[in-house]
């Protein structure tokens, strides 16, 4: 995989766990999404891992799954 698609893949796998955490109560109510990517995306994907795709993956899988 090149780099983007780790960051994708890297994304979409952190935006279930920071859903995952904050519905258990795990993380401060303050805590956005974003901050939570921020603190946890690796050096090596830091490059692609920008707002824009966060928000791009972010809307796709939550449309995809509020078809269900």
């Amino acid at each position: 995989m090149n780099t983007r698609e780790k960051a994708i893949a890297y994304i979409s796998g952190a935006i279930a766990t920071y859903s995952l955490r904050k519905e258990r109560g795990e993380l401060e109510d303050s805590s956005s999404m974003y901050d939570f990517l921020s603190k946890t995306i690796p050096e090596e994907l830091d490059s692609e891992a920008k707002i824009e795709l966060i928000d791009e993956i972010f809307l796709y899988v939550s449309g995809s799954l509020s078809r269900e």
